[in-house]
């Protein structure tokens, strides 16, 4: 039993001459057979950004998730200025946090995929 997390990029690559961004479509899946609450951090690399304001961070609440339940997530990545063309990685971490039967809520364990950009 896990977290699921599953990416898909639209267009698959992100083109310096378009400057136009690329979509990230993530999806969060609780596989437990347990609700779970999902937080889900982004980090990119140097060379490109989240949304126009090129952020390298970015974090969600996802929230509660039911078993089998899961949430969509859309994001845009621009590059940056300085860009430069080979493949950029960006990590995606879901962290599980654990509600007790007193209410009491702690992390209690984190899912990680890197994912490849490539920039042409």
């Amino acid at each position: 039993m896990s977290i699921s997390i599953n990416t898909s990029f639209l267009p698959f690559k992100l083109d310096l001459k378009e400057k136009k961004p690329v979509r990230m479509d993530i999806e969060v899946i609780n596989r437990y057979d347990k609700p779970k609450k999902v937080i889900l951090e982004l980090l990119a690399s140097s060379q490109i950004g989240f949304n126009k304001t090129s952020a390298t961070k970015e974090k969600y609440e996802i929230g509660l998730l039911e078993p089998g339940q899961s949430k969509n997530i859309k994001i845009d990545i621009f590059p940056k200025n300085f860009a430069i063309k080979r493949e950029e990685v960006i990590s995606i971490t879901a962290t599980e946090i654990t509600i007790e039967d007193s209410g009491y809520s702690f992390p209690s364990k984190k899912f990680k995929k890197n994912v490849g950009l490539e920039i042409k």
